[in-house]
This record gives C-alpha cells, structure tokens and sequence, in this order.
C-alpha cells in the first residue's frame, strides 16, 4: 500500500506522464543482460576493497585507475590531460601541527624557576577549532564544564575570574547518561558543543582553552582505533595470501600488492600512535571541529587526562576523578584557579593536504559541431571509514556508498557506452567528455577544480549532464533539477521522458543551483541537468549497500540519460542560459507511511480510506474526514500530504487537524516505515 493514495486526479498525479510511445531501437544497441556490465562496475566500486573510496584514503587512487580502464575499454580517448586521464589537485584534508619548536605549552609555577614542558602529540595537541596561530600566557582556572546555563541555574564561571586565563574545560557535561539531570542525560545540550564552550570562555576573558577528554569518550575512541588495527591487520594477511598464489612470472600484480602491503604497514605504525594517543585521551586535530569562518577565537588545546590529573592533584588536592564526580554527585559545580599555576601556550598549525584526481575520457565531436562540448559527469568518491560525511556518529565501518555514488558513476560509464555506439555513424556532434569527479563530499572540489582549469573551454561547452544518487528508483520517481537553467529543457526532458518505453513520474526542479557537481558548472554559464532518484534513511550511511541498487531503474536512467545527452551532442541549436533561483531543497524519497486515500475537492482534501491498523487508523482518522492541518501546516492539496509525508521519517509524531460532522478535531499522528 503507497503511503497515500490519490484516488483523483491531482498535482503529483497530474506530473507524471502516461504517454504510450516507444524509443527509437534502431539507434540504440540492446544487450542480453543490459544491467551486467553495471552490476560489475557498481559491485567493484562499492565493495569492501575500495573501502568506501575517501579522498584521504589511497582506495580512491585505486577506483580512479578502475574507472579510467574501464573508458578506454569502452573506446574513450583517455590522453587528455598531458597524455593522461587524470586531472590532479591537492585537496585540504584539514591541519597539522607546524614544527615541535612552534607548538608548545609549558607550566611554571610562581617562586619556581623550573618548567615543565609538555610533549607534542602525547601529552599535548593543538585543535583546528581554535586560532591556527598564537602565543599566550596566563594563570590558569579550572572551569569545570566550561558552561553558563542561567535556565538551568549553573554557572560554572561564577566563582572565578578566567579573565586573561588559560581555562581548562571538561568536554560534555555534567551527569552525562543520568536521566535526572538537569540537562539531557543521554541526550547533549547545545551546552556540550566544543564551540559553544570555546565561545562562553571567551566571553568569560580567557586567553586560551585547554580541553579534557571524558572517560567514556576515551574508551570509544580506543575500541575505534583498535578496530581500524584489527581491519588493516585483516587486509594484511588476506593480500599476504593473494601475494603467496601468485605464480612467478606475475610481476606487475606482485609489485602492487607488495606497495600496497607497504602502505599498510605505514597505517598500522601510524594507528598504533593513534591508540596511544586515545589511552591518553588526547582528541585528534580536527575531532573538535574546525573554526568558522569570521568567528573569534582563542588557542585551544586537547591536553592528556594523566596531565590533567597531576595538575589539579598538586593545586588543588583532588584527582581529575574525584573532581568529576564530585560535580556529577552534586549537580553544582567545583571550579577553582590553579593558585601559582602558569602556562605558556604556542600554536601554529598548516594544511594537511593530499592529491586526488578527476578522471576524464573523450568521445571526440565530429563536423561542424566537433568543437562544442557536452560533458556528463558523477564524483566517485564517498567518505570512506566514517568521520568527515559521514551521519552515523562514531561509527568506523566502510561507508561502500553504492548509491552515493557508485550508481552515478556506473551511468556514467553505461551512458560512455551507448553514446558511442550511437554517435559512431553520425556526421556531426559535439564532443561529449565523460568527467569522474573526485572531493564532491568535501565540498565539490572535483568539479570547481575543472571549471577553473577546464580541457575544453567553457564558453564552447553547450551543456552539462550530472548524475548523483541514481540507483534508488521507488514509485518509477525521477527528479530532474536544471530544467529552467535552459529555455529548452523542460520541454527537453519531457519529450524524451515520453519516448522511454516506461515513462517515469518526473519532479523537475528548475534551479540550476543544489549540493551536487552541476552547481559548479552552472555558476560558470553552463546550463545543467542533474538526475537524481532522491534522498533515503541509508544516505552517508554504512547501510548504502549492493544489494538495495535498483538495477532495472539504473538502466533505464542511463537510458533517459544517454538520449538527453544524445540530442545535445547532434542538435544544431546551443542551449540557451537562463537564470534560475538559487534556493533549492533536495527532494526525499518517502520512507514514511500515514495510511490514508485522499480525495481533491475544490478548496480541500478530503480523506477517502484508511490502511486497517495504518498510523491514520490508530491516531482516529476517519474515511470522511476533513484534512485541515498537519502540524503547523495548512493542507489544501493532496499533493502538499504527500510532500509533508516526505519530508518526515518514521517515527515522527505530529497534530493532525480534521474536520468531522461540523467540528475540528485535534489527533496525534505517529508515522510508521514504509512497507516495503
């Protein structure tokens, strides 16, 4: 059962297509199996081996390599940059620390000569959420949890004056997982975020935050590292065994695993320092977060909890232990300066860059239109192990990204293949380049990169296809955004739509703007079109698998696709640039079920049916009912339910406002999944 049912005619209704008619076969080759080929593409790039494919991560130069094979097999002029398919640049992974001599935090003590000088990157470590540069010195204070919570009365600044201080600050906040507490228990405060601390403390007059680590955070960051351990310890042996079967004579596939098994060791020597940074509870560089930009700031500082420990044991006679609980007991807080205690704080930190590449192959224009270029493009890479991207908080798992977006790139590839075919024995067409853009998770990076640095100029170049999450097709829903970036696209994609031999329900969306690879194109005068088969509860996810690719709806996309890009590349007239908003919201799939049948009226949707034990049912909603409010929202179509469902998940709770036998009723909705 579809989670509504529009028993008349109506908006989404009146989007979707139903035209009869049959693409023209005779210029499109059909294979046995037409999803074979793309089942082998997407299963390599979405496998465990590539490892989720980060741009910090050496997999990706190993699904580059892949991808660039895989179009020269498939007759592409993979020579184009300096006789090369790759177009590399450096990308910006984050900071690290400048030289030991430049990042230094030393403790004195007043009437004493001696220093006590902290060791860079096991007892001390500079964070990109702070200044990435500066030289301070004060007293230091004790600021609890760093938090001021007048609604909650605490104030952990209260009794102290941080004014000029080095403030050392606990990470989250009191009575963490104690449901009685005053604040969230299991659940954190805007109180618990490193940037809202950073900034109370700069409120409060400190010159510099020293950040510790919380003990239940320090063993999830250990169980991490151990687990990356335990992964690349697996991978060792499993390319120790593949590199024992081979026979003598494979030299080229011995020298690769040998580089690879080099590079393994490297990481595990590197995540052995990780670990016995986290059993210190040092935070990593970056684990705070990064500065924003144009926010003050101050230096901030992860130091280790044994440190932290001795410091408050020797000024204030109380371990790091005993003072934690001591706030968790008494719900108050236990902030003190450090009576004598001065620190000397340096930090200087720079980029940590890596090189990436995009991945380009030609099909070269014939006639008078061989100079133009259509180019079609999807980023292959994803966000690897977790952390930056990903949204399952403190999960290190391999984020395989099927649909995010190996799908993108094995249309990309299908669509190499039946545009060859077809343009093989025209006269005259553009030059399409197939572009696999690289850094699109790090903030389109890939693609900025080539609009600033473009093959073919950008003045010459008629059109850009981009294709991103395409492998999810559900309720035959294709969502088209650029189709206003061009005079002639809307009425562009709805012929060809109409052509396909099953038509899909289009959504177009006439912005040319939205978080994809066609954005950068489009803000250099290129007009776009970006397919896309909408947002899902697996979105940046470990659970974005193999096995939930719609094969049979990738092919038929690459099919729409490939005959778009067909009629760009072979009609004489040039796309005509037109300006579209720059406000877009990326659509959802629906993965929420409210179990009704809706009816139009002239000013009113009526409610028609309801699922038996559906979420409409058990709330009290009624066949005949009149559907006024959702939530907040006034609902005059069925279309805007529809659109309300989507943008919700299950589990949802809202007021659904009807109206019964001349009266409004107020009931409480709570959306269930969708039934598969």
């Amino acid at each position: 059962v579809a989670p509504v049912d529009v028993v008349e005619a109506d908006e989404a209704a009146a989007s979707a297509v139903a035209v009869d008619a049959v693409a023209a076969e005779s210029e499109r080759s059909i294979d046995v199996d037409p999803t074979a080929s793309m089942r082998e593409d997407l299963g390599y790039l979405a496998s465990e081996e590539l490892r989720g494919r980060s741009v910090e991560d050496d997999s990706i130069d190993v699904a580059a390599d892949y991808i660039a094979s895989r179009m020269s097999e498939i007759g592409l002029d993979t020579t184009a940059v300096a006789g090369s398919p790759l177009q590399p640049f450096d990308v910006v992974l984050g900071a690290r620390p400048a030289e030991a001599d430049r990042n230094r935090l030393v403790l004195t003590t007043t009437g004493d000569d001696r220093e006590s000088v902290l060791d860079l990157g096991s007892a001390f470590t500079p964070l990109a959420v702070g200044s990435p540069s500066g030289e301070v010195s004060g007293p230091m204070v004790f600021a609890g949890y760093g938090i001021t919570a007048p609604k909650l009365d605490y104030d952990d600044y209260e009794k102290v004056d941080a004014s000029g201080a080095i403030v050392i600050v606990l990470r989250k906040e009191p009575q963490l997982n104690d449901p009685e507490s005053r604040f969230q228990g299991a659940r954190n405060t805007q109180h618990a975020f490193f940037s809202t601390k950073i900034s109370n403390a700069i409120k409060h007059g400190a010159s510099a935050v020293i950040l510790v680590n919380d003990p239940q955070s320090v063993e999830q960051a250990i169980e991490n590292v151990r687990g990356k351990i335990t992964r690349e310890e697996q991978r060792r042996r499993k390319l120790n065994r593949q590199l024992a079967d081979l026979p003598q004579e494979a030299e080229n596939s011995r020298k690769k695993l040998n580089e690879s098994l080099k590079r393994i060791d490297q990481s595990i020597t590197s995540l052995g320092q990780e670990l016995k940074q986290a059993e210190r509870g040092l935070l990593g560089i970056s684990e705070a977060g990064r500065k924003g930009e144009g926010t003050p700031s101050i230096p901030v500082v992860s130091v280790a909890r044994d440190v932290v420990d001795q410091w408050l044991q020797r000024f204030t006679e109380r371990t790091l232990e005993q003072t934690e609980q001591a706030i968790d007991e008494s719900g108050s807080p236990r902030s003190s300066p450090l009576e004598g205690a001065i620190a000397s704080i340096q930090i200087e930190l720079e980029p940590l860059k890596t090189e990436t590449s995009n991945v380009m192959g030609v099909l070269a224009g014939k006639g008078e239109l061989a100079d133009q270029t259509v180019v079609i493009g999807a980023h292959y890479d994803h966000v690897g192990m977790g952390g930056v991207g990903s949204l399952a908080p403190g999960t290190i798992a391999v984020h395989n990204g099927a649909d995010d977006n190996a799908s993108g790139t094995t249309a990309l590839l299908g669509a190499a293949e039946r545009l060859s075919r077809r343009l093989a024995s025209r006269e005259s067409h553009r030059r399409v380049l197939f572009i696999a853009f690289t850094g699109e998770e790090r903030g389109l990076l890939g693609s900025r990169h080539y609009v600033r640095n473009p093959r073919f100029p950008l003045d010459s170049t008629v059109a850009m296809v981009n294709l991103d999450m395409v492998g999810r097709l559900r309720d035959n829903e294709l969502t088209i955004y650029g189709t206003g970036s061009s005079v002639s696209f809307d009425a562009l994609v709805d012929r060809i739509n109409q052509e396909q031999s099953e038509p899909f329900r289009l959504f177009k969306v006439a912005s040319g703007y939205g978080p994809s690879d066609h954005q950068s194109f489009y803000e250099s005068g290129v007009p776009v079109l970006f397919f896309f088969t909408g947002l899902h509860s697996d979105y940046h996810r470990p659970s974005d698998d193999f096995d939930k690719i719609e094969f049979g709806g990738l092919s038929r996309i690459t099919d729409i696709v490939s005959d778009v890009a067909f009629e760009l590349a072979i009609r004489q007239e040039r796309p005509e640039y037109a300006e579209t908003d720059k406000r877009v919201r990326i659509r959802r799939q629906l993965t929420a079920f409210l179990g009704v049948s809706l009816s139009n009226r002239q000013d009113h949707v009526t409610i028609s049916g309801v699922v038996d034990g559906g979420p409409a049912q058990q709330a009290g909603i009624e066949p005949g009912d009149r559907l006024e409010k959702l939530g907040d929202q006034r609902v005059r179509t069925a279309y805007e339910v529809i659109e309300w469902v989507r943008s919700r998940s299950p589990g949802d709770r809202a007021t659904a406002s009807v109206r019964r036998g001349g009266r409004s009723i107020e009931l409480t909705v709570e959306l269930a999944k969708r039934p598969e």
